[in-house]
């Protein structure tokens, strides 16, 4: 069996000329009359096996997107009901497909430790005749691999170069932690014609076949005559503007002006632009010469290390009991919501939201380098507890002791 890494996935093209050529430039679509090429991915033979398998995983890592769009995307207990709802027009989505299936996994890692850059898998199983999603973009780089069927793929030109993912939040944005330069949800919203320029890539993938679609260019795919099934690959880029956002936080850590409030009555004065434009200068010029540029690279490559640590111990999470020792991976602060209905914690520039009950246990966890489950404090059932560590270990705040 050949390795299945970053090169094996954009062969017969080098990774130098892909990078050069395609990386956040234009898409690259590779046909193969291979339709094994993908089989150690996921070992199915067919849309019934995928979708049993699917059945098989935790309700919340799969959805229902398309015809039934609108309804929760709950599925109750018979293990039939995917294949219902696959019948009558609905696309399958599982979220993270690389959780629960070890070569998925494998290959997520290794393009982490390639690229250098957080990697996460999706499938999607679609009827004939079907789509999932209308026409939208992306705000990460996308890797297609298609494993059964064919689906037609129709992109074209980015009309946003290069959208954000993520930007910084401002304090009174509470709970909109995640917005995007233009649209949310990977820019899910209705698109019109007129945005859509000429088709990049108009094609029909078959099994084997990839393509590689960078952030921002417009796309929709649409299964033909038989039922398809695919992966789609997602390198979630950490951008400029993100180390940028590091250095400029730690700055201001070092410097109490980069702290002080904004003059009172800011929005109203209309006296003050002079005096904002003077002060913005100066502590730009400030920055410019505090800014630490190792210190940024050293902060963001760590948070992503203790990112990756916590994925990698999904895996131990089954075994996770009330006596089981967990350790902190960084300094851990606790923070209020401007409501006063949640309590956070927070870790470098990522922030755990819960409900205020849950404050106790928060700031137990905050005070310590390790404890058990069962040591933590407030009116929670120890069925809960477990849940909310598991979380904790998830989201990288905390790891399972060796």
């Amino acid at each position: 069996m050949s390795k299945i890494d970053f090169s094996y996935l954009i062969a017969p093209h080098t990774v130098d000329d892909f990078f050069a050529r395609h990386w956040q430039q234009r898409p690259l679509l590779i046909q193969r009359d291979e339709p094994q090429r993908f089989r150690d991915l996921l070992a199915a033979s067919d849309v019934e096996a995928v979708l049993r398998m699917a059945d098989q995983l935790p309700t919340g890592a799969v959805e229902l997107i398309g015809k039934t769009n609108a309804i929760e995307p709950r599925r109750p207990e018979s293990s039939s009901t995917l294949v219902g709802f696959f019948t009558s027009g609905s696309t399958i989505r599982v979220k993270g497909v690389e959780r629960y299936f070890a070569p998925l996994a494998e290959l997520c890692r290794s393009i982490e430790r390639e690229l250098g850059f957080p990697t996460r898998a999706n499938l999607y199983c679609t009827p004939a005749g079907s789509r999932g999603f209308d026409l939208h973009f992306d705000t990460h780089e996308v890797l297609v691999l298609h494993l059964l069927g064919n689906k037609k793929w129709l992109a074209y030109e980015s009309t946003t170069k290069l959208p954000l993912e993520y930007v910084p939040l401002l304090p009174f944005e509470g709970e909109a932690w995640k917005r995007s330069q233009k649209r949310s949800e990977g820019g899910q919203d209705e698109i019109s014609a007129t945005e859509r320029g000429t088709p990049a890539v108009e094609a029909s993938l078959e099994a084997g076949d990839t393509l590689y679609l960078p952030r921002g260019f417009l796309h929709q795919a649409e299964s033909l005559d038989e039922h398809s099934v695919h992966l789609t690959i997602g390198i979630h880029v950490v951008t400029w503007l993100d180390l940028l956002s590091v250095a400029l936080v730690q700055s201001g850590y070092r410097h109490e002006g980069l702290r002080h409030a904004l003059p009172v009555g800011w929005l109203n004065n209309q006296q003050s632009g002079k005096i904002f434009a003077a002060e913005f200068a100066r502590l730009l010029e400030l920055f410019s010469r505090d800014a630490d540029c190792e210190g940024a690279i050293k902060e963001a490559g760590e948070s992503m290390i203790r990112t990756c640590q916590a994925r990698s111990a999904r895996s131990d999470l089954d075994g996770l009991d009330h006596k089981t020792k967990l350790e902190v991976t960084g300094r851990l602060e606790v923070c209020l919501s401007d409501d006063g209905n949640l309590a956070g914690l927070a870790l470098g520039q990522k922030v755990f939201w819960m409900p205020i009950c849950f404050a106790p246990a928060l700031r137990f966890v905050a005070e310590r380098r390790s404890f058990c489950p069962a040591e933590l404090p407030g009116q929670i059932t120890d069925h809960s507890k477990l849940g909310f560590v598991g979380r904790l270990v998830e989201d990288g705040f905390l790891r399972i002791a060796e």
